[in-house]
């Protein structure tokens, strides 16, 4: 099991895909190499638990009566566990692929709009996938803001083993950079689990300088994944220090904007080499060289926006401009 410091980022499936490319999620308070049934005595409110779960018995065939089901979510459908979430957890987060043949022992709990179902196996896997898939599309033609949030879950009988796992948020590593060299950093600073973003947070730009603004990373407030400015715009080379920063609480903190992202966090004290807290992990000579990106890539960007605006496009005309 290797432990990754950031969430995995579910992509959409479509309506063809394999298992293998589906991730399933759990989460738990404390550390487990692997994720089993317990007993209802050992849980808090077991008997609550029993109660609850006796439904499952009913499409599950000789399961012993005095032990729980392990629960995860369906990591691509899901609008409870999401990586915004996950960021802000103060627990572990676990991510683990099922075989065809342990999908066929699963149950799968469909919650959408408020409605509840259950089915089973690789066809109720395959019908839950779809419901979801329809219901995205329903989302898109219908702005709703208060609903109950949609998930699916699965119901497991056997113990599963993850394949990574995110530590609970004080032993989780955050990055801050700097183009100064310190050896200790201030309390109330900014931080990062990105490294990417650590870096390209030194750097003074701000958005109105950008050629290409990024959508996807701006709806959940990241800087874009690569840096290319508009024809004019000059911002100096410099060196950058990228600081890793463990074993400090942090805090959620709004950005400079005024708004809340659960990357964005502020330390709760200060954090130093002495006590090992603070670590310079690496020395950027360039922030340039090491943001860069060939200048084919972006003519690349630019031909394919024809396809879809046109070739009268004010965007493909400032692509050429800044190739050129």
């Amino acid at each position: 099991m290797k432990k990754i410091n950031v969430p995995i980022i579910p992509k959409d499936l479509g309506s063809k895909f394999k298992t293998s490319d589906v991730w399933f999620v759990c989460q738990t308070n404390k550390f487990v190499k692997s994720i089993r049934p317990q007993k209802y005595s050992n849980l808090y409110n077991g008997k609550a638990h029993q109660r609850y779960e006796k439904i499952y018995r009913n499409h599950i065939d000789s399961y012993p009566e005095d032990i729980s089901f392990v629960k995860a979510v369906l990591f691509n459908a899901s609008d409870i566990v999401t990586p915004s979430q996950i960021l802000i957890s103060q627990g572990y987060t676990y991510y683990f692929k099922l075989l065809p043949e342990q999908i066929e022992r699963c149950l799968f709990s469909i919650n959408i709009d408020g409605n509840n179902s259950l089915v089973r196996g690789i066809q109720g896997f395959a019908n839950a996938y779809k419901a979801w898939g329809e219901r995205v599309v329903k989302e898109k033609n219908n702005t709703i803001n208060d609903k109950p949030k949609d998930n699916i879950e699965v119901i497991i009988p056997f113990k599963v083993k993850p394949q990574y796992y995110i530590p609970e948020i004080k032993k989780r590593v955050f990055y801050h950079g700097s183009t100064k060299r310190f050896k200790a950093l201030n309390k109330f600073s900014y931080v990062t689990p990105y490294k990417e973003d650590a870096i390209k947070f030194a750097i003074p730009w701000s958005s109105e300088e950008l050629l290409l603004k990024d959508r996807e990373m701006a709806v959940i407030g990241r800087p874009p994944k690569f840096l290319y400015f508009k024809k004019g715009v000059e911002i100096e080379d410099s060196k950058v220090y990228l600081y890793s920063i463990k074993g400090i609480d942090t805090i959620p903190s709004g950005t400079n904007s005024g708004r809340m992202f659960p990357w964005n966090r502020i330390t709760l004290k200060e954090a130093s080499e002495e006590n090992k807290s603070l670590k310079l992990e690496k020395k950027i000579m360039s922030w340039k060289k090491e943001l860069s990106f060939s200048n084919d890539w972006l003519l690349y960007k630019a031909f394919s926006f024809i396809h879809v605006f046109g070739r009268n496009s004010p965007f493909f005309d400032n692509v050429i401009q800044a190739y050129l």
